[in-house]
């Protein structure tokens, strides 16, 4: 299944769940780290789940105005 065959719906709720994720793991980054191998681990998260948010913005059809269409 392509990120095109997904209604818009499901996209936004893949998107906040992933949302919710980044948010999770840079309060744990700021409060919870204590080792130099648990940040790296956390930083590697956070960077995969940013990546993960780039490739979702980036298979969305674009209009032909260059904006994201939400239909």
């Amino acid at each position: 299944m392509a990120l095109t065959d997904l209604d818009p719906y499901t996209i936004q709720s893949i998107r906040a769940h992933v949302n919710k994720e980044i948010t999770a793991v840079k309060s744990h980054i700021c409060y919870s780290v204590d080792t130099i191998e648990k940040l790296q681990y956390s930083r590697g998260q956070l960077s995969a789940y940013e990546a993960l948010l780039q490739d979702i913005k980036n298979l969305q059809p674009e209009n032909d105005d260059g904006n994201i269409d939400k239909t």
